[in-house]
């Protein structure tokens, strides 16, 4: 237990909640600040015209990845949810040499669980900790 009395799946539950709200509002101001006038922006160019199709695939996949995290993490655990997404992300992001992939991908979310432990005193969710 913690001695702040946060539960286990605050921290991540926190992350991927404040993930998924920054991704909606992602979506909002792309839909908003779509250009008037058919200047093109001074410095990016035709790559500053807003929301087009490959961007809401995108969106989109990042969206579900968070959902499918959250879930994840909650009946699953951190550790082992947050490796396969991690994977899921670098493989998607163009990292193609495994090792390294396989490196990050499990160290990172036991580093990031000690972390939460010795920072907030909080333990991660888990299914071996109940």
């Amino acid at each position: 237990d913690s001695d702040l009395d946060l539960a286990p799946s605050f921290i991540p539950s926190l992350a991927v909640t404040v993930t998924l709200l920054l991704s909606i509002l992602l979506v909002v101001t792309a839909l908003l600040s779509r250009k008037k006038e058919d200047e093109l922006h001074e410095e990016f160019g035709e790559e500053a015209s807003g929301m087009g199709w490959q961007e809401f695939k995108n969106l989109g996949l990042w969206i579900l990845v968070s959902i499918g995290a959250w879930f994840g993490t909650v009946h699953v655990g951190f550790e082992p949810a947050m490796t396969v997404f991690l994977a899921i992300g670098l493989f998607y992001a163009g990292l193609r040499n495994y090792w390294l992939m396989a490196i990050i991908a499990i160290v990172t979310p036991i580093v990031l669980s000690q972390f939460a432990w010795h920072i907030f005193t909080s333990e991660l969710p888990g299914f071996w900790r109940t």
